[in-house]
């Protein structure tokens, strides 16, 4: 049997050299971009960490769902050092994870898988399909009159309120479930960015001030945009942003506000897992009333095994353990089914690399 331990962030002093190497022998990240993560995000993290051989994270992030905030948890840095992988090291921390956070009463949980095929056994289905999509300037070139009334800085301390009231305003016209990018928020992006040699830019009406948009980008060879939120008319402006630093090339990891003729087919991004279902099904709303009785079945939270009376309607939604026998009202369904069919729900957009 492996020892897991669930360290909490104020008691991560005595496992950070060996959480580093995990990271260190697992992925590919910089020697900047480790850094910043066990000096900042890594911090707010609880972290299980078996035999000392194997960890996984979780990462918190206050999400707006349905307007409303919670705390869900991004599930990072699931590893094993190679000579101790296939021996289950992975599967004891992932269950553990998942009752801890059933226990914390949350609603779901999301990660970006390796490989789909290693999380589908454990109830994960895919929600949030997007598009990458390379794009070569020199091709675009004569295409790129940007506004003369439209000016761009990096981001300022000034800027992030105003930042987070566009922000904020565009998503929630939008989607469903997003990260909440307040003032804290930003500023934490903005290091991040910076250990990946990259940058979060501002686009502003000159004469108003009136904020038009933003990019999250990250470089190496040439620019990796992992967010942006714009209104289309500056889309020309961003190109010319990257044009006169002498970039011709960029990457895109999601293409939602841009306008780009034959972007390729959105693959799954991320995938979700039910972990609480009760809180989940309370997080639901439908303009059309779906009553079901349903028998679930959940082969690693037990919490959510039983008879369940739900009702999804436009104002509330309920969910309740029922007991008695069955009959032929009830319906059977496992919660990897339930999910498959639920999760996919919610409009989201969650672009977060850690």
């Amino acid at each position: 049997m492996f020892e897991t331990q669930i360290i909490m962030p104020d008691s991560q002093e005595a496992v950070e050299n060996i959480c580093r190497k995990l990271w260190m022998d697992n992925f590919s990240d910089t020697p900047g971009y480790i850094n910043y993560y066990f000096n900042n995000r890594w911090h707010k993290s609880i972290t299980f960490l078996s035999d000392n051989v194997s960890m996984l994270h979780l990462n918190p992030y206050h999400i707006k769902i349905n307007r409303k905030e919670t705390t869900l948890y991004y599930i990072v840095g699931v590893c094993t050092f190679k000579e101790y992988r296939k021996r289950g090291y992975m599967d004891t921390m992932l269950k553990k994870a998942l009752v801890f956070m059933y226990n914390k009463k949350l609603p779901f949980t999301y990660l970006m898988p390796a490989s789909e095929k290693i999380y589908k056994p454990y109830g994960f289905t895919g929600i949030y399909p997007v598009s990458t999509c390379d794009m070569d300037i020199p091709d675009i070139k004569r295409e790129i009159h940007g506004s003369t009334n439209i000016i761009y800085s990096m981001l300022e301390t000034s800027q992030k309120e105003a930042l987070y009231y566009y922000t904020e305003n565009k998503l929630s016209q939008n989607f469903s479930c997003y990260a909440d990018h307040n003032v804290a928020y930003f500023e934490e992006l903005d290091k991040e960015m910076a250990a990946c040699n990259g940058n979060i830019v501002t686009f502003w009406e000159k004469d108003s001030l009136q904020c038009l948009g933003y990019i999250v980008y990250m470089c190496e060879d040439f620019p990796e945009i992992a967010e942006s939120v714009f209104e289309e008319k500056i889309q020309m402006d961003i190109l010319q942003y990257f044009h006169k630093k002498n970039y011709y090339k960029i990457k895109l990891y999601e293409t939602y506000f841009w306008n780009i003729p034959d972007c390729p087919e959105p693959k799954n991004y991320l995938m979700a897992r039910i972990t609480d279902l009760k809180t989940f099904i309370q997080g639901l709303y439908s303009e059309r009333r779906c009553e079901m009785w349903l028998v679930i079945e959940d082969k690693y939270i037990s919490g959510n095994n039983g008879k369940w009376h739900i009702i999804i309607d436009k104002k509330s939604s309920s969910c309740q353990w029922c007991s008695g026998e069955e009959n032929n009202k009830w319906e059977r369904c496992t919660i990897e089914e339930f999910g498959r069919k639920y999760l996919p729900c919610y409009r989201y957009y969650l672009n977060e690399l850690v």
